[in-house]
């Protein structure tokens, strides 16, 4: 999937863009479990990412409220992609096993 979305103010890069430059979300060369799943927290992402840049909107009456709800969303990108990252971690180590490696 990999459309990250470019409509973004912020000028430090986001753990999702960064994991995007590391290939965390390259999925060509993934078991299809594992592949399926990286997909669908990608998904999670860019969902999570529309709704924090709609929150971004500096009219809201309620900015303060609108500002915490957008740094929840953050987190939970940062909390996903580093899911991701753990489960690349873990693949190999369950590849070892189902090889009877260790």
């Amino acid at each position: 999937m990999t459309t990250s979305p470019d409509r973004d103010c912020d000028t430090a890069p986001s753990p999702y863009r960064v994991a995007l430059g590391d290939g965390l979300f390259d999925t060509t060369d993934l078991p299809r479990p594992m592949a399926c799943e990286v997909d669908r927290y990608e998904r999670a992402i860019l969902g999570l990412e529309t709704a924090r840049q709609a929150l971004a909107w500096p009219l809201f009456t309620d900015f303060a409220l609108a500002d915490i709800q957008a740094g929840f969303c953050a987190e939970g990108i940062g909390e996903l992609v580093q899911a991701v990252r753990d489960l690349h971690t873990a693949q190999p180590m369950a590849q070892n096993r189902i090889s009877g490696v260790l």
